[in-house]
């Protein structure tokens, strides 16, 4: 779980880093903009603090943008005016400046192995093709009746066994949320249900239900299967971009667990 956090995390800094060297290819991020006692800021520190403020780069009227730099020189002055009192000596800060300095190296250094994350179109095309049988499959609908005991279970199939009306004795008897709806599930794939669910609803004939109650995690149930169907895969277009990330996302946690397995690392 850990390793697959920080690798969404990466994907989506590496995202970031690709999104500002596109945007310093735009515009001359060197150009000092104002100076404050001496310190220059740039065109580039205007263009982080935009971004920092979630405005769009390059965007701002400028109006906005004499209002942004005289933002920036208030904040110059403070700074130069806390680093003069040694503010920025304090554990603390140090700390803060620390965790940042490592932060951005980390994703620094991600941008800069890009190349080795690239996706080709037949890296793609092929793990489509694996897939597609996942995406699509069969989808199947049905009812259920959720008890809490095996014999409460029972005791409902004896009934459906005498003519009983599934969805009224599910009103009655279910205590699953479904039970104001007659105990219907709608259309589900089977792997979005506990695995003895869909094991035992599979099994079934439409319009049959189960002759022995089914145990899950929740309870014991009383399934009734109404219909079943299959489901085309989406076309690869459509899926393309989720199968470029996930292929990423398989990528970096290769090379993050390959400098892990390489690591000392100590918990405590």
């Amino acid at each position: 779980m850990t390793l697959r956090i920080i690798t969404l995390t990466s994907l989506a800094l590496f995202a970031c880093f690709a999104l500002q060297s596109a945007q310093a290819a735009k515009a001359d991020l060197g150009a000092t903009i104002a100076e404050v006692n001496g310190h220059k800021i740039t065109e580039d520190d205007l263009q982080r603090y935009i971004r920092s403020r979630n405005l769009p780069a390059g965007g701002a009227s400028p109006q906005q943008r004499t209002a942004l730099i005289e933002e920036l020189i208030n904040r110059a002055v403070i700074y130069q005016d806390a680093v003069a009192l040694g503010v920025d000596k304090t554990p603390g800060i140090q700390a803060a400046i620390e965790f940042q300095r490592v932060n951005i190296i980390a994703s620094t250094m991600i941008n800069r192995s890009s190349d080795r994350f690239a996706v080709s179109e037949a890296d793609m095309k092929k793990e489509y093709e694996a897939r597609k049988g996942e995406l699509g499959g069969k989808e199947l609908k049905a009812r259920h009746i959720l008890t809490t005991s095996a014999k409460d279970a029972k005791d409902v199939i004896a009934k459906l066994n005498k003519g009983g009306d599934f969805a009224e004795l599910a009103g009655k008897h279910s205590t699953g949320p479904s039970a104001v709806n007659g105990g219907d599930l709608g259309w589900f794939k089977t792997d979005t249900m506990e695995k003895e669910f869909s094991t035992a609803a599979s099994k079934l004939k439409k319009g049959s239900y189960t002759k022995k109650p089914v145990k899950t995690q929740f309870g014991w149930h009383v399934i009734l299967l109404e219909d079943r169907r299959s489901i085309e895969a989406p076309s690869y277009e459509s899926v393309k971009g989720q199968i470029r990330v996930g292929l990423q996302g398989k990528m970096l946690e290769k090379y993050i667990g390959g400098l892990r397995d390489k690591a000392t690392i100590k918990r405590n």
